[in-house]
């Protein structure tokens, strides 16, 4: 019987767990966050653990994986709850002291009023190491209150041996360390040192929470790995967790674009996870979230994370109003304002009447609520409630409530606008739509994405709420994850391992390319990835002089359980290329590659455009790359490299700024090669040489381009 995979989502309010097996949803369970026990959070998830494996009726033996996503260093980060940072730069002569001012990192501000605490010290290093004084040193930053240590040198990616002295004897005086080199191999020691210090102020905390978890998982009986969802959409071991914490921030959100990714068989798309106060909205590109580095207040750190962004407009927020119109909704929540949603009465209120209020003292006093005669507000008519009122939410929906009760919010609030409860209801979700497009229209235009292939994809408790609105408004097709509320638990669940490498380096050549490749793969490697389970894709940033090879992996092979049948792939596939006659144009032993021909008229039919869009889709069904207009060679290992070479000089384009290759992919038979990061022939052939000395000589390849703008 196979494994099971449990995922768990500790949230501000609650702690989600489920309990996978393939991925399919076995059992779920939901407990309060233990954020006053004596262990903190981690009773909470060994309360949801211990009741997802009761309900799943296995023994803990069947566990192959857990896999947890958490608010908490996100939450450290926003409300200053970091520990004092101690910074030890080290070097020689002129070199060292421009040093010792590159790693004093300025005021780092939290939140407003909340700066990060640390304290700087320099050691001159001369033709041998001077031990005592860095003890001296390290002893003297420990009195002055740090409980972490940043060891810092110039040229540390080169040469990593001075910081890696100087942290192992702030262990040895029993701090917690980071060296710069362990954060980031870029360049730029004034970044790195800034990075580094958050991620030591994180440390303390972090390490201490890990051990708790860790060991209320074992105290289940599971002796399987125990992985933390990262702030890129990936997840990483435990052990690596403890070392470099800061690549947890983000981990909620990551974890629900881990599920649209892996469950809902997104290509391309927008991913919005609404909860109660506020929706995370993310873009999804040929089967991976857009990421960017990570910024704490103004500063910019060397951490990639996913493009995440958070509108204060979810399904439990509250209406803004002046005497005609709804005029805004949100940021505040019915919770925040202690109201109970009018679809979800706690009790039959009559006689109900529309307020304005203001949810804290600070706030202006427009706020809607409805109260009962002579009593207190005691009810919100949040968008939710609008949804139920209007009858626009499916059979089953998680938000599905009395949608007599919430028409008699709004009849309530029409009264005091003076509108129908219909157009009052209609107020609100006009109100909240317009922001959300916004964002949503941005990240559709920053990454360019090819409208006709976008879909909206919703998850969380209010999944059913915005994501199908803004399909309506914007024409865009739209679904509801399978178990939206959970979403995130089962995303940390299915969420595959990963790591990311970067060099600064302005004209890479293709030796440089295989090499960081490899060292990618070593890393999940040494995490516990099997072997066969790796990706790896390496991109050129070639404006900030960045190379980069992200490796994603997981500890098992995925099973083969829910395999669908070829002439569901075809059906599938025709809906993903969006014509009713689909053809297989390639086949591998694990993934399929469409094709279509599409016409597009314009002009009353004056313009007409031929485009052949194609698609990769694996046995289950799992859209993996993806074009809406492109070219697919089915190709062999003996030929690979010249059918590769001449198929990117026939597409290439050639303009103002020179020759331009048209973004390539390779399938083989048990991964996807992402090629369209690499600037030239050369960088392209030396990947695609050490994918061959995987391959067996009668192996099945297929080459894809992505030729939408040519």
């Amino acid at each position: 019987m196979e494994k099971l995979s449990l995922g768990v989502d500790v949230g501000g309010t609650f702690t989600h767990a489920v309990a996978l097996q393939g991925t399919g949803l076995v059992s779920q369970a939901k407990v309060p966050t233990t954020h006053t026990a004596n262990d903190g959070v981690s009773e909470g998830i060994w309360q949801a653990l211990s009741e997802v494996l009761r309900l799943s009726g296995r023994p803990a033996q069947d566990v192959g994986r857990v896999a947890y996503s958490t608010t908490q260093a996100t939450n450290a980060l926003l409300e200053g709850d970091v520990s004092p940072v101690g910074i030890l730069a080290a070097g020689k002569g002129w070199e060292g002291l421009r040093a010792a001012g590159e790693t004093e990192p300025g005021k780092v501000e939290l939140a407003e009023g909340l700066d990060l605490v640390w304290h700087h010290e320099y050691l001159e290093v001369g033709d041998s190491f001077p031990e005592e004084e860095a003890k001296r040193l390290i002893s003297r930053l420990k009195e002055r209150g740090a409980r972490a240590i940043v060891a810092a040198s110039a040229f540390s990616v080169d040469d990593p041996a001075l910081e890696g002295r100087i942290a192992a004897l702030a262990v040895e005086a029993g701090l917690q360390a980071t060296a710069t080199h362990e954060i980031s191999q870029l360049y730029g020691l004034k970044a790195r040192t800034r990075t580094a210090a958050l991620n030591a102020a994180l440390l303390p905390k972090m390490v201490e929470t890990a051990a708790k978890t860790e060991a209320a998982v074992r105290r289940l009986g599971i002796t399987a790995p125990l992985v933390v969802m990262r702030s890129d959409g990936g997840a990483m071991d435990i052990s690596e967790m403890k070392r470099r914490p800061i690549l947890s921030i983000l981990s909620g959100p990551a974890a629900g674009v881990a599920a649209a990714l892996m469950s809902a068989r997104v290509a391309d798309g927008i991913f919005m996870e609404v909860g109660g106060t506020s929706t995370d909205i993310s873009c999804i590109q040929n089967g991976h979230p857009s990421v960017r580095m990570a910024r704490v207040g103004r500063h910019l750190l060397y951490l990639n994370t996913l493009d995440v962004r958070t509108a204060g407009v979810a399904g439990g927020s509250l209406p803004r109003a002046d005497s005609k119109r709804i005029h805004s909704v949100g940021p505040r929540s019915a919770h925040i304002a202690g109201l109970s949603y009018s679809a979800f009465p706690k009790a039959p209120i009559e006689g109900l009447s529309a307020v304005r209020l203001a949810p804290k003292p600070t706030d202006p006093a427009d706020y809607l609520a409805l109260a009962g005669p002579g009593a207190a507000p005691s009810l919100a008519a949040t968008p939710t409630c609008a949804a139920n009122a209007l009858g626009l939410l499916a059979e089953g929906d998680y938000s599905r409530g009395d949608a007599a009760r919430a028409g008699e919010a709004f009849a309530a609030v029409g009264r005091l606008l003076g509108c129908d409860r219909t157009q009052a209801a209609r107020q609100v979700l006009d109100a909240g739509a317009g922001p959300l497009i916004r964002m949503v229209e941005d990240l559709i235009a920053e990454n360019k994405l090819d409208r006709s292939r976008v879909r909206l994809v919703g998850g969380g408790g209010g999944g059913g709420i915005w994501p199908p609105e803004l399909g309506r408004r914007m024409n865009l097709p739209c679904s509801v994850v399978e178990h939206a509320p959970v979403i995130s638990a089962i995303g940390a669940a299915l969420a595959l391992m990963q790591e990311t490498v970067e060099r600064t380096l302005i004209d890479p050549k293709p030796a440089d390319v295989a090499r960081i490749r490899q060292e990618a793969e070593q890393a999940l490697l040494r995490a516990g990835a099997e072997s066969a389970s790796i990706e790896v894709r390496v991109e050129i940033d070639s404006q900030r002089g960045v190379l980069r090879a992200i490796a994603v992996g997981s500890h098992e092979l995925a099973s083969e359980t829910g395999t669908l049948s070829e002439s569901e792939l075809l059906a599938r596939a025709g809906l993903l290329l969006g014509s009713a006659q689909p053809a297989l144009a390639a086949a591998t032993e694990g993934f399929r590659v469409f094709t279509a021909s599409v016409e597009t008229r314009r002009l009353f039919g004056l313009w007409r455009t031929q485009k052949s869009p194609w698609s990769v889709l694996d046995r289950r069904g799992r859209a993996r790359l993806g074009a809406s207009h492109g070219a697919v060679l089915a190709s062999r290992p003996d030929t690979l490299l010249a059918d590769l070479q001449a198929a990117l000089a026939k597409h290439a384009r050639y303009g103002d700024t020179g020759r331009t290759l048209p973004p390539a992919f390779l399938v083989t038979d048990d991964r996807t090669v992402d090629l369209s990061g690499l600037a030239c022939e050369e960088q392209t052939a030396a990947v695609c040489q050490q994918e061959l000395g995987r391959l067996a000589p009668d192996a099945k390849v297929v080459v894809a381009l992505n030729l939408e703008g040519s």
